[in-house]
């Protein structure tokens, strides 16, 4: 079964050239198309013959049946699923032409943080396409921004959102899920498609959204935005003697990717500025005009040179004594024969300088566990070599290196000292990378994508498995606090409406508490406690007790009569609304009418009073419940006495006499959001989790460890009671990358 419908009300098809579209925005349709048909062409290929691959070497005979069918279709509906995403595209186009936005077409769209119960398969599938979305837009984040700005100004819009634009990955996955709907592929074969599509078809934006960019800029259309940002940023920069993108990195910003070479020229400026930082490297004096050390030959030379014994394995202690500065220089000494070798180039220096820097953070980043920490020192000598051959290593954040080592750093984040499986898996990954790169890298770059690529494959196949995990998880907690909330207030309803009528008969006690109570928790979990459900129930427990248990006369006896027929027949309406026994429920009602033929006898024997005149009058005013008056009326009701109590009394409950002092706190709480980790203090020792539920509405936040599991549950202000003593602390779960590099920037600032 295919995922739900993402994208609705698509055009039927109408071409492109029959809308009016201006110049610009129709090279640009015909731009995108053109390269969006050449990706899914290769995308189609490969799906081909991965397919066959794996029914050749398929395990069983049903296996070798499902991936043969799974190829059969993909190639017989090939053309027919391309029609359908271009039907997809094209319809984005002309609702964005016209302007009608894309993002209310989306509103319909169900999210894995808002489902309920589903099916595991369709569960599964829509987690894998969030995954692919999220990651594509965080990856082209940039890229982004300045297209939906373009495009934007074309369209004569004050902005354009992400959702808005035909060719952003949320609305290119859509496109794709429609068309995979049109074949009756198992979820093992569809979600190996997706990963075809992610691979050969998402990976592949950043080339496009760059032609894109260029193609627009020729248009006219906001030809200055990146290096006005860029020019007004660096003059900043100069005056305070670095340029701009030092400052872009200290508050995490980032660069575009065109905007090459600036970090490091500007890195290397701070450098200049910092007595006795390049002493460990044998560099050039600046009056030095010999020749210096090849670059290539200073990388054959690294390679050539073994570490020591004692840094090569994943002991953390061991990596915090190796100085990579001091094997370069080893490096050099033991390469030349006179042992003086040529001095290195600024450029090189300094790029190994920052380099060894950028491990200095890492090695110390209490954020990773130690043995993880071990693991990513290794990749010293093999980053360095990357860093003299390819600058753009500082100054792209989109470059693979940099995202390899931030995926493989925030992938361990939730770590802890005891192992699992799942942690024992993961681990053996990142090593197996790590191993790799040490291994294998020279001067192939290309090495770094294609080992963040199939890390990323692990990484997905894993997260679903959690995914499903702590969803379900979510949703029970979520079924489970509403139960709970129900409860309390069910039982503060029967407290506050009781009390003035107490001490109740007996029979009156067990109808509330055993029969009615039923009645309020069936309304308050399907419609909450503000519903009119609720209020007329909560109503007819005023009327009952007044039937019952008021002070009647002769005065009141008429109104009683008319009130008397209306509590039963909500009564019985209501005991019949829960499915209560119908027996005990005839028992019931029965011995209420008695007691209240009792109640109208008495009431014949007792001379009025004025008051209770009164307060007949008002009964009668009171006839209706409710709802039935907010029927009649569509003025909104005004509060009964009765709510306000209840409400009262819940605010009391929910109520800290610490609150002032945890007003901090508790907006850091509610600042909050779903997948930050934290460092939780717990009697047997530390744990890293994960909020995997924040539900203000309910007062609950789960928090689950790596692998889903549930680990801990409190309330807001316990939850800031803790945030507040240190014993849950937030973890930076950030790019390591980007803080590494913010680190160095601030101590190469430092006066002195």
């Amino acid at each position: 079964m295919g995922p739900q419908k993402k994208v609705v009300s698509i055009s039927s098809g109408t071409p492109l050239q029959s809308k009016r579209l201006s110049v610009p925005v129709k090279a640009f349709c015909d731009l995108a198309e053109k390269e969006l048909k050449l990706l899914l062409r290769a995308m189609f290929d490969s799906a081909d013959d991965t397919l066959f691959k794996l029914s050749d070497k398929a395990s069983s005979n049903e296996q070798q049946e499902r991936y043969f069918n799974a190829m059969r279709a993909v190639r017989l509906q090939r053309r027919q699923m391309e029609t359908k995403f271009f039907e997809g595209f094209k319809g984005s186009i002309d609702d964005m032409s016209e302007g009608i936005e894309l993002s209310a077409r989306q509103a319909d769209k169900v999210s894995t943080e808002s489902l309920s119960l589903v099916q595991n398969d369709e569960l599964e599938e829509r987690v894998a396409l969030e995954t692919m979305s999220n990651k594509t837009t965080t990856l082209n984040k940039t890229s982004l921004s300045y297209l939906n700005q373009r495009l934007a100004y074309l369209l004569s819009k004050d902005d354009l959102s992400d959702a808005d634009n035909p060719i952003a990955p949320i609305n290119l996955c859509d496109y794709f899920a429609d068309a995979l709907d049109l074949l009756d592929l198992d979820i093992e074969a569809r979600l190996l498609v997706y990963k075809l599509y992610d691979q050969f078809v998402l990976s592949k934006l950043s080339d496009l959204y760059e032609q894109i960019d260029k193609l627009l800029v020729t248009h006219g259309a906001l030809p200055d935005l990146g290096r006005k940002q860029q020019s007004e940023a660096v003059s900043s920069g100069v005056k305070n003697g670095s340029s701009s993108e030092i400052g872009q990195v200290s508050a995490g910003g980032s660069l575009s990717q065109g905007d090459l070479k600036p970090i490091f020229r500007s890195l290397q400026k701070l450098l200049t500025q910092v007595q006795g930082v390049s002493s460990d490297i044998m560099v050039a004096a600046p009056s030095y005009q010999g020749p210096t050390q090849p670059t290539t030959q200073l990388c054959q030379t690294l390679s050539d040179f073994n570490v020591p014994s004692e840094a090569e394995g994943n002991e953390l202690q061991a990596w915090m004594q190796f100085d990579v500065r001091e094997h370069v220089r080893g490096a050099l000494q033991a390469s030349a024969p006179s042992g003086r070798p040529l001095p290195m180039s600024r450029k090189d220096s300094d790029a190994i300088n920052l380099v060894a820097m950028l491990f200095e953070f890492i090695l110390e980043d209490r954020n990773i566990i130690p043995s993880i920490r071990a693991m990513l020192a290794r990749l010293q000598l093999p980053l360095v070599k990357l860093a003299l051959q390819d600058q753009r290593f500082f100054d792209q954040k989109s470059h693979p290196a940099r995202s390899l080592l931030n995926a493989l750093a925030s992938a361990a984040v939730g770590f802890n000292s005891q192992t699992d499986r799942f942690q024992e898996r993961l681990n053996f990954k990142i090593e197996e990378v790590v191993t790799r790169i040490c291994t294998e890298f020279e001067e192939n770059i290309d090495l770094f994508d294609l080992l963040s690529a199939d890390f990323q494959v692990f990484q997905e196949k894993e997260s679903r498995r959690v995914n499903l995990v702590t969803q379900r998880l979510q949703d029970a907690e979520e079924g489970k606090a509403k139960t709970e909330n129900a409860r309390e207030w069910v039982k503060s309803a029967l407290n506050t409406v009781t009390e003035p009528y107490r001490p109740l008969p007996e029979f009156v006690d067990t109808l509330l508490s055993e029969a009615w109570s039923k009645v309020l928790f069936l309304h308050a979990l399907k419609s909450g406690n503000n519903s009119e459900e609720w209020n007329g129930s909560v109503f007819a427990i005023e009327q009952l007790l007044w039937t019952v248990a008021g002070e009647h006369s002769r005065s009141t006896r008429p109104v009683l009569l008319k009130v008397i027929p209306m509590v039963q027949k909500k009564v019985r309406k209501g005991l019949t609304d829960v499915s209560f026994n119908p027996y005990d429920s005839s028992r019931l009602l029965k011995e209420l009418e008695t007691l209240q033929i009792n109640m109208l006898k008495e009431a014949s024997t007792r001379e009025g009073t004025p008051e209770q005149a009164e307060e007949s009058k008002n009964w009668l005013v009171k006839m209706n419940s409710p709802a039935e008056k907010l029927r009649e009326s569509d003025e909104d009701l005004s509060p009964t006495e009765t709510m306000v109590a209840i409400d009262q009394v819940l605010t009391q409950q929910n109520q800290d006499s610490d609150d002032e002092s945890l007003t901090e706190h508790l907006s850091k709480v509610d600042e909050l959001g779903n997948g930050s980790w934290f460092k939780l203090s717990k009697d047997d020792g530390e744990v890293r989790c994960k909020l995997a539920a924040a539900l203000p509405k309910l007062n609950k936040y789960i928090f689950v460890n790596h692998a889903g599991i549930k680990v801990h549950e409190c309330c807001r202000v316990e939850f800031a009671k803790m945030l507040q003593s240190g014993r849950i602390c937030l973890i930076d779960n950030g790019a390591v990358f980007d803080r590494a590099l913010k680190a160095v920037v601030q101590n190469l600032r430092k006066p002195g």
